[in-house]
């Protein structure tokens, strides 16, 4: 097996609020669990979201205010 290691820091933490827009509607959801992967191959990290405990993972594209926290 091979050893890896990583260091990422994620936008977001759990309990964290945030708005969805979709074809002109605006929903509010909360983060309820946050899934870190680390691909070995290419050093990558991602960030996979729960939202309200829905028991799905989604993909979140931060804003730049998240970013600068």
């Amino acid at each position: 097996m091979k050893y890896a290691e990583f260091k990422a820091v994620c936008p977001y933490e759990i309990g964290d609020k945030i708005k969805v827009i979709q074809e002109e509607r605006e929903e509010i959801h909360t983060i309820t669990d946050i899934v870190c992967m680390h691909y070995l191959k290419t050093g990558a990290v991602q960030f996979l979201f729960e939202l309200d405990n829905s028991g799905k993972l989604v993909s979140i594209a931060p804003t730049e205010e998240a970013c600068k926290q």
